[in-house]
């Protein structure tokens, strides 16, 4: 059976990841967020806002071993 991963308006997804528009962007631009476009809309995926604070997760872990 298929789920569907719901789209978030990309403002609605940066804060749900905890970013301000000017650090989300960033992190798009960086290639580190992606994002879904629809015309002119951009959307995120949940699966992607899951994956993007995993990362940073995984990240803050990786620092303090070292």
């Amino acid at each position: 059976m298929n789920t569907i991963d719901r789209l978030y308006p990309i403002r609605d997804a940066f804060t749900l990841a905890g970013l301000r528009l000017t650090r989300g962007y960033q992190e798009v631009s960086a290639g580190r967020l992606a994002i879904v476009r629809n015309g002119r809309r951009s959307f995120v995926r949940a699966s992607e806002i899951q994956r993007y604070i995993d990362a940073l997760s995984q990240t803050a872990d990786d620092k303090r071993a070292a």
